[in-house]
């Protein structure tokens, strides 16, 4: 069985300026949106922008896990679905990858994820900069605080100011609470 999206959800997408992979449940949140027929077609194909917002701590889905592995699961949850759309011309070079195929796969994850904002806290995954920059992803550190519950959050007006400048919307006088750290991997 392979379900397939509302086409209304499928031409969104197309004519979007940018995607973005928001917060949330790794594989009961955001897989399943991206594994219907058709919708990594889309993406790989229609917006300049695929945005990953990476979660500011570890759940029970993601334990262990790094930026990277985030990164591969939805690449590879794109491409699976880009495999199912029988009619849909499919602009990735391979896609199926095998698993020993990671140099090929690394070099189409832009095609999903062209950026990925994070918080750099013990809590929060790990994030490589140097291993996401290979792949031609530029990855965006924020500054993040603790919510009543422990867990790292974004600062919101810091995240819109870094989704402003990924899309080239952000006003000039606005006062950047970016923080990159160029340098830090």
């Amino acid at each position: 069985m392979h379900p397939s999206p509302n086409p209304k959800a499928i031409a969104a997408i197309q004519a979007s300026d940018a995607v973005i992979y928001s917060i949330g449940s790794l594989y009961t949140s955001l897989a399943p949106s991206l594994i219907l027929q058709g919708v990594g077609n889309a993406i790989a194909n229609g917006p300049r922008f695929k945005i990953l917002i990476l979660n500011g701590s570890l759940d029970r889905e993601t334990g262990g896990f790094e930026a990277f592995d985030f990164v591969k699961a939805v690449v590879r949850c794109c491409e699976a679905s880009s495999s199912l759309d029988p009619n849909a011309p499919i602009r990735v070079e391979n896609p199926s990858p095998s698993i020993n195929d990671d140099g090929q796969f690394n070099q189409r994850m832009r095609q999903f994820i062209t950026h990925l904002i994070y918080i750099d806290h013990p809590s929060a995954p790990h994030v490589d900069r140097e291993k996401l920059s290979a792949c031609g992803i530029e990855a965006v550190r924020l500054y993040g605080r603790k919510g009543d519950d422990g867990k790292m959050r974004y600062d919101e007006k810091a995240l819109t100011q870094a989704l402003g400048v990924i899309l080239g919307r952000r006003d000039a006088k606005e006062r950047s609470r970016r923080n990159t750290m160029e340098g830090r991997g």
